[in-house]
């Protein structure tokens, strides 16, 4: 008889609502929107007993290093962070830190781009493809030129041609700011005592000597 009894559909409990003289207050509180208040409730009860027992465990004479460097306004009650005076040497490392981090991924870019010439250079034939012509050598040493005449072909070949000058152009930009890079990380050793920086010619990067040891 308990397996019969649950099959049938038993009717949803349903909370009686606010009376009409009443709906100026609004809707009565359920018992889920109790629930998430309770909850809520509860866990700000349970963070202020936690400040609470750090208050009463205070110690006054507990010091941190944060003190120093920092203070609280009266006004807003906030924390306020004085700024890190760093040294020089400590600027220069964290500036060619950063540079050498540039490097690194324009290098990376530099090696992906170079095997994607290799491969247009090896998988396609430049001179049939991109010039739409290919020369024949006979026993005469004459020379007959092969034309490609279809349109498909034509097209294809464009396509191929812009794709590999972008690469070029790509390559060529690369390397410019890799060259932009090293002149800045080798600025930083200019007026560091026992290296002699000196520029180059034309648009030859810097050069810096270390000093030699003793």
């Amino acid at each position: 008889m308990s397996s019969y009894k649950n099959v049938i559909p038993k009717r949803s409990y349903q909370e009686r609502g606010q009376a009409k003289h009443r709906l100026y207050l609004g809707e009565l509180e359920k018992k889920v929107d109790y629930g998430k208040r309770r909850e809520i409730y509860k866990k700000k009860k349970k963070i202020e007993n936690v400040l609470k027992e750090k208050i009463m465990n205070k110690n006054p004479d507990e010091f941190h290093t944060g003190m120093i460097h920092s203070r609280i306004n009266d006004d807003t009650n906030e924390l306020i962070k004085e700024e890190k005076v760093l040294k020089e040497e400590v600027k220069l490392k964290h500036k060619r830190d950063e540079l050498t981090q540039q490097a690194n991924m324009l290098y990376k870019k530099l090696k992906k781009i170079n095997k994607a010439i290799d491969n247009y250079q090896i998988n396609v034939p430049l001179r049939y493809i991109f010039n739409n012509s290919h020369e024949y050598y006979n026993d005469n040493e004459d020379t007959y030129v092969l034309k490609a005449e279809n349109k498909k072909v034509k097209n294809r070949a464009a396509i191929l041609q812009k794709r590999y000058n972008s690469l070029i152009n790509l390559k060529k930009n690369i390397l410019s700011h890799i060259r932009n890079i090293d002149n800045k990380y080798v600025i930083t050793y200019k007026n560091v005592d026992g290296y002699s920086v000196i520029k180059g010619s034309g648009g030859t990067p810097y050069r810096f000597f270390a000093p030699r040891l003793r």
